[in-house]
């Protein structure tokens, strides 16, 4: 599916980090060739990820749009999101709903 263009976003995001911690120590140090060229690629990062994220959100919609995800309703839920029967509580809220009468 989308798994290589999720570990490519998530490289593209390390990077990202990276440069502004690389630009934030520049900056310190009042490098100004080293800010000018690290405020540059982290530009130029910033559009890669985005252009991946568009990417990626299209490819997204477009296995919407065929049915392959089915949107979650209460007749048709997805498997491991089955209820299993009514909902026990615990604690508190368990005691204080016994004294309740039933409607």
């Amino acid at each position: 599916m989308l798994s290589f263009e999720w570990r490519e976003l998530e490289v593209l995001c390390d990077r990202l980090s990276d440069l502004r911690h690389r630009y934030a120590a520049a900056h310190r140090a009042k490098h100004g060739g080293l800010v000018d060229g690290l405020k540059g690629d982290i530009t130029k990062l910033r559009r890669q990820r985005e252009q991946l994220v568009q990417h990626i959100a299209a490819r997204l919609g477009a296995a919407a749009g065929e049915g392959r995800y089915p949107p979650e309703t209460a007749d048709r839920r997805a498997p491991g999101r089955q209820d299993t029967g009514p909902s026990r509580q615990t604690g508190a809220s368990a005691e204080s709903a016994e004294h309740l009468p039933l409607l």
